[in-house]
């Protein structure tokens, strides 16, 4: 495809990231996909427009998001269907009445979860979320509910937000973040993404002086993963697939950061190896069951998309189809 059509579902809020492979997953579906990370409605612009067998129900908890998608969507009519709420909720989501409504006749055949944070989200300095301008120390996606990242700094621990820090961005200097971060915030020192980014740089910017990446990246991505419990959220998403997406549906994900896709890759493998922990070469014995088959291995967004988009670059996408149980034991022919 050429580099000029990768713009064909961009927009004002967000690139969709991988939106052809995405696209390539559910391309023989028929029914409804759940896209649970809704954003600027980019990827389901380019499911919709791709395969007129496809209805699409959009799930964000950013009200900013919800308003912006469902303006860009009201052209597929009756196609489309946005909700406010987080992924994690996907139960009480299909348990919703109009949804039920809207659903009627029309299966649940797949969803797809965009991981991360949005480019809008990323530009808007008023989000908190990006160190290259000033803006209030808030992070949360949701932002009429949740704790704001100023009252989270507030209140957690040093221990914790080292722990925080070590997990999900810099884990060679988090003991120091931590308590200069904790010193700044007791001494009244922070106001503002500016301010923090400061204190990031006193701590590690010689460190970072020759790498290309800021040496705040890093820290930011995991005091925004904390403040939206994203690594909680994930949990719970991937623990409900089996109830949530019966066979043959199908189920993307796109991660960006490690503590994502291995989680992802975990859960994945659960579900296609039956997470039998009995040895290979003697009959199972646990009673575990395979529950899905891979769509392929991990893929990497294409050149010209990193190119065109470079915030991609670290995206990877997983994918797998339900199938109706199967035990391990009966695989291994008993």
């Amino acid at each position: 495809m050429p580099e000029a059509d990768l713009k064909g579902f961009d927009s004002a809020y967000h690139a969709p990231v991988m939106w052809r492979e995405v696209c390539e997953v559910f391309s023989s579906s028929s029914g409804v996909v759940l896209d649970g990370t809704l954003g600027g409605g980019g990827h389901t612009a380019a499911l919709l427009a791709g395969n007129e067998n496809l209805a699409v129900l959009g799930v964000d908890r950013d009200p900013v998001a919800i308003e912006f998608a469902s303006a860009r969507l009201a052209g597929f009519g009756a196609r489309a269907e946005v909700r406010r709420a987080s992924f994690r909720d996907l139960d009480e989501v299909f348990a919703d009445a109009g949804v039920r409504a809207w659903m009627a006749h029309r299966p649940v055949v797949g969803g797809l979860f965009d991981l991360g944070v949005s480019s809008r989200q990323l530009d808007d300095p008023s989000r908190g979320f990006s160190f290259r301008e000033a803006g209030p120390l808030d992070m949360r996606m949701d932002t009429a509910s949740g704790t704001s990242l100023a009252d989270y700094l507030r209140h957690v621990s040093e221990d914790a937000l080292a722990g925080a820090i070590a997990e999900n961005g810099e884990p060679r200097h988090a003991r120091t973040l931590a308590r200069r971060i904790k010193q700044a915030m007791a001494s009244g020192r922070l106001h503002t993404t500016a301010d923090l980014r400061d204190v990031v740089a006193e701590v590690v910017g010689r460190v970072y002086a020759q790498r290309r990446i800021d040496p705040a990246t890093k820290v930011f991505q995991a005091l925004r993963i904390e403040v939206n419990e994203e690594m909680e959220a994930l949990e719970e998403l991937l623990e409900k697939i089996p109830a949530v997406f019966a066979p043959p549906a199908r189920v993307c994900v796109i991660s960006y950061h490690s503590g994502e896709d291995l989680r992802v890759k975990r859960a994945f493998a659960e579900l296609t190896d039956g997470g039998c922990r009995c040895p290979k070469d003697l009959p199972c014995v646990c009673g575990a069951q395979v529950m899905a088959r891979r769509l392929g291995g991990m893929r990497r967004p294409q050149e010209d998309e990193v190119r065109a988009n470079p915030r991609a670059r670290s995206a990877k996408l997983r994918a797998i189809e339900m199938i109706e149980p199967i035990a391990v034991a009966e695989l291994r022919g008993l």
